[in-house]
């Protein structure tokens, strides 16, 4: 705790020094309001998930929870999919790295020669396959079985803003071991909503997508799934197959407890710019 508060302290006095770059000192006020923010007493629990958030090349810290979930149950097979994406960041660039294999699908994702080197290596070495469609209720099951992965798959991240919620409750039936699935941190957890089904809809930049942790939750806990913890950002949280809960994870299915408000201002620290590297 003291080395937090002497750290807390030397980063005030750098927020204060007179001519200091505005990405520096939002850089730094977001780095301090972390450390605040992980004083809180659950964190301090064991098998809280918390303490491993690491952003490496996800928006947040999902690349360290996320592996650090799958410490606790294995790997399994190494295979993800990942439904709204991008080529830098994303919450499967560690896996790539560390040897997984996947599907990206992303209508906006560039064509492969405009896309970066490592990831043009990948998709030669046949490690990654990109799926350029517009996800719906309607398919999202199909083009996973189109391209070799509708089962047998350790991760499966959503991420598509308005419809999330929809495609989640259709994917589920894959029994994938564990889902990361973006919600609506902007509402309660307690609160039972998701945003009509449209098969055409995008997010217009509104407060009106997707669904509240709890309705999610439900959805999860009717498929055989648990929460096992939300990112401090209030984007995503993780959900664990019953069967691999075990003893590894703090009151799971609780979503009350595990539910975080939405900060996207934690995604403002300053770092170099995210590149996955090529693979030897």
């Amino acid at each position: 705790m003291k080395q937090v508060l002497s750290k807390i302290g030397q980063m005030k006095a750098n927020i204060d020094i007179s001519g200091i770059s505005s990405a520096r000192s939002a850089s730094l006020l977001c780095e301090l309001l972390e450390c605040q923010l992980m004083q809180a007493a659950k964190y301090q629990q064991p098998k809280s998930l918390m303490p491993f958030r690491q952003k490496i090349f996800a928006q947040y810290g999902q690349d360290g929870m996320l592996a650090e979930i799958f410490r606790r149950i294995g790997e399994g097979r190494g295979r993800f999919v990942e439904i709204g994406t991008a080529p830098e960041e994303n919450n499967t660039n560690l896996l790539l790295l560390k040897g997984w294999s996947g599907l990206w699908v992303d209508a906006g994702l560039a064509p492969d020669t405009q896309l970066p080197t490592s990831v043009q290596t990948l998709l030669l070495r046949r490690k990654l396959k990109i799926c350029r469609e517009f996800v719906n209720r309607e398919n999202c099951r199909s083009l996973l079985a189109d391209n070799g992965f509708a089962d047998d798959l350790d991760l499966l991240s959503i991420d598509i803003d308005y419809n999330t919620h929809h495609i989640f409750g259709e994917l589920i039936a894959l029994k994938p071991r564990v889902f990361s699935v973006e919600y609506n941190g902007m509402l309660p957890s307690d609160l039972n909503w998701s945003a009509p089904y449209d098969a055409n809809a995008v997010w217009d930049g509104s407060t009106h997508f997707g669904a509240t942790l709890g309705a999610i939750s439900t959805i999860a806990e009717s498929g055989g799934y648990s929460l096992v913890g939300c990112e401090l950002s209030g984007t995503d949280a993780f959900f664990v197959r019953h069967d691999l809960l075990g003893d590894h994870f703090l009151r799971p299915g609780d979503a009350v407890f595990h539910w975080e408000p939405l900060r996207m201002h934690l995604g403002q620290m300053q770092r170099h710019r995210v590149a996955l590297p090529v693979l030897n």
